[in-house]
């Protein structure tokens, strides 16, 4: 059984969250990207370039959070299976 499951809990959530955030940036972009190619207008291809660049930011840095989680749970077995050990 692994300890701390609420962790593991919060990291899958900023996993799947990281993921329909990535896929909202996305689907924002095309709708500016679609509205652009009938009208052009000099700001969307910008506005659209906002979305997709803070998109991934924002992707990014939720998968980070959720692998500093991991790695944090991981030192904590590795220490704890070394001061066991010795």
């Amino acid at each position: 059984m692994k300890r701390f499951p609420a962790l593991h809990t919060i990291s899958a959530f900023l996993r799947i969250l990281a993921v329909v955030i990535g896929i909202a940036a996305i689907a924002g972009f095309i709708a500016v990207i679609a509205k652009v190619l009938p009208v052009y207008n000099q700001n969307l291809p910008l506005i659209g370039a906002a979305i997709l660049l803070g998109g991934a930011f924002y992707v990014l840095m939720l998968w980070a959070m959720a692998e500093g989680i991991l790695v944090i749970l991981a030192i904590e077995e590795n220490t704890r299976k070394t001061t066991k050990e010795g």
